[in-house]
This record gives C-alpha cells, sequence and structure tokens, in this order.
C-alpha cells in the first residue's frame, strides 16, 4: 500500500504541500473551511498524524449541536435515521455532540423545544421535516442559529437542505414515458409537503416537455390520485384513497403506470393492487422515491428514486457549524443530486 504522504493529500486536493503541511499543524493562517478540508481529507486517506487536531470549540460555545424532528417520524428511522447517521457522522470531524430531541407538534415551541435550547447547553440545531412554522419562528426571535432538513416553510433567510425532488421526480416520469406508458397517476398529495410538491412538479413538466416531442396520437396524459400523504404526524392514508386508485386502474382506458410520491406511497399502492388481481408490472408499472431498504427486498423489486440520506444530514452538519461560527453569513439553499434506481417494477409498454 502506498505510503500516505503530504504531498500525496496535496496532489488529491490540487493544493501545494506547505498548504497542507501548515493545515495539520493547525496554523491559524489557514481559514478554518480549508483546514477542516484538509484534515478531513488525510482521515480518510489513512493519513499517520503527528498533531492533534485542533478543536473549533471555543470557550463560549459547547460543543453540542441539537438535532430536532417530530415525535411521529420514530416510527420511520430508516430514513431519518440515515440523515442523523450522516450528521453524527460530520459532526464527529469537528469534535461536536448531538443531541436529538423529538418534538410533539401539538405544543407551542416554549413548550415543545428542548431545554438544551432555552438553556444554551447546544450551539445551534437541525430541524427535521415537517415541524410548524411557530418552531422556526421562535428559533429565528431568539437568534439561535439552526439549519432545516427538508422542511415546508419557504424563507430565504434560512438555510435549507433538500433532495433535488423536481429533477428526480422528472427522470423518473420520463423514464416510464420512454417505456412506453402513455397514462400515467401521480399517486400522492401534491400539497402535504414541499417535497411532494417539487415531485408532482417535475411529474408535471416531464409528461409536458414529452407532449412537446410527441407525434400526433402519441400524447401523454394523466391522472392526480389523492388521499394518501405525509405530515408531521406520520403517513395517512383516506379510505377514498383505495377508490380513487381502483377506477383509474380499472377504466376503460386504465392507468399503466404510476408514479407514487414516495416509497411508502408506493407500497401502500401496490399492497391494493394485489388485494385486487392486478400484477405489477405485467399490468401496472410503478416507481417510488426515496430507496428506502424494502424496495430491494419486496417482490417486484420496487424502481425508485435514491436520495442521498447520509449525504443531506453531513451537508446539514456542515451548514450548522457554519451557521455558529458565522451567524451573518448569506443563507443557502442546497439541492442534492438524486439517482433513478431501475429495477423490476417496470415493463417497458406495447
Amino acid at each position: 500500500m502506498k505510503k500516505v504522504t503530504l504531498q500525496v493529500i496535496a496532489d488529491r486536493l490540487n493544493v501545494s504541500k506547505a498548504l497542507v503541511s501548515k493545515a495539520l499543524s493547525n496554523d491559524p493562517a489557514v481559514n478554518d473551511e480549508t483546514r477542516e478540508t484538509i484534515w478531513k481529507t488525510a482521515e480518510e486517506m489513512g493519513y499517520r498524524f503527528k498533531h492533534q487536531r485542533k478543536s473549533n470549540i471555543t470557550a463560549d460555545k459547547t460543543g453540542i449541536l441539537a438535532v430536532l424532528m417530530p415525535r411521529a417520524y420514530l416510527d420511520d428511522m430508516e430514513y431519518w435515521g440515515k440523515v442523523i447517521h450522516g450528521i453524527e457522522k460530520e459532526l464527529e470531524i469537528h469534535n461536536f455532540s448531538m443531541i436529538l430531541s423529538s418534538i410533539d407538534i401539538a405544543l407551542e415551541p416554549g413548550e415543545g423545544l428542548p431545554s438544551s435550547i432555552s438553556d444554551k447547553k447546544a450551539d445551534g440545531a437541525i430541524v427535521m421535516g415537517h415541524l410548524p412554522d411557530s418552531y422556526m419562528n421562535y428559533l429565528k426571535s431568539i437568534s439561535f442559529p439552526f439549519v432545516m432538513v427538508d422542511a415546508n416553510i419557504l424563507d430565504s433567510s434560512i438555510n435549507h437542505v433538500l433532495a433535488n425532488n423536481f429533477l428526480g421526480a422528472y427522470q423518473a416520469t420520463m423514464y416510464l414515458l420512454q417505456s412506453g406508458h402513455s397514462r400515467l397517476g401521480f399517486v400522492g398529495d401534491q400539497e402535504t409537503s414541499w417535497s411532494f410538491h417539487e415531485r408532482y412538479r417535475g411529474f408535471e413538466e416531464a409528461v409536458r416537455t414529452f407532449n412537446r416531442k410527441a407525434k400526433s396520437g402519441e400524447l401523454a396524459s394523466f391522472e392526480v390520485i389523492e388521499g394518501v400523504g405525509v405530515s408531521g404526524k406520520g403517513m395517512y392514508v383516506t379510505k377514498e384513497f383505495g377508490e380513487v386508485l381502483k377506477r383509474q386502474v380499472t377504466s376503460e382506458n386504465p392507468l399503466t403506470a404510476l408514479f407514487c410520491a414516495n416509497d411508502l406511497t408506493a407500497f401502500e399502492s401496490l399492497k391494493l393492487l394485489g388485494e385486487w388481481g392486478i400484477s405489477c408490472p405485467e399490468q401496472v408499472s410503478v416507481v417510488g422515491f426515496d430507496d428506502l431498504t424494502l424496495t430491494e427486498l419486496m417482490q417486484p423489486r420496487l424502481t425508485t428514486v435514491r436520495v442521498p440520506k447520509a449525504d443531506i444530514g453531513c451537508r446539514a452538519a456542515q451548514m450548522a457549524l457554519r451557521c455558529i461560527r458565522n451567524p451573518e453569513a448569506t443563507a443557502e439553499h442546497v439541492l442534492l443530486s438524486t439517482q433513478l434506481i431501475e429495477r423490476a417494477s417496470v415493463k417497458k409498454w406495447r
């Protein structure tokens, strides 16, 4: 195995050997961001350090970050657990610790927020998912540094990390259209969350783009099947959902493909299709979104859009630390790329 030297690290980062040496010696002349990048790269490459890493924690900081999420999300830790793993891994690099607090969203912020916020036992926070706007407004009112992850509130002054839901949905829908499906369904309540809304927007734009280029008589059409979605209270399914879905897949001009706003929605749709004796993908192709573990274990294996969950957590932690160090920095809205994962639940249509 090749020995990891300062020059090898410098070559990897395309910087000078002198800069790497200064960063690993904790030279204050190297800015924080560059020093962190070099330390992180050196650690990943297995460099043998001569110096201890300099802590980013100052005398007025606790070195603790609070992670806040609705209590209902504890039932979906397969998704959020990977985000949390990404947060924890990144914080470890920076000598920070994490406190995870689940929130009863029925409570007002003064009651619902953990004491680590009010007692200043944490330096900042990452807010995950659908906490009420009042929580974000409260954190802003006390000038507490925080970052949102996949939240619903639209505020350009707040740092926010999301998957690129629009492009992910666009790519998945175009895949169905190019597979020959011309009668599509979008499954999910688009107004239930910002991520669902963006996925619907990408779905609709793909159909529109396809039709602009299609020949007369080859135009695609779609239906929206509502009654299933997510909120701060978790996933919900209305009694009307099954009735609408059944009507759309058994009509004289049935849907042949479903784009589901997330994998849980896809699971629910597939369960109902099975109960009605409608096979996937022979009669109806199905695509999900998120790439949960079950998508690879079920039959048929579910085609879905992979969300970089751990990377989202990592990026959110980096943002939060930046907010703590520099509260006046311009807010960032970061979209991380998704990936279409082709499996067995989509069939080319005649």
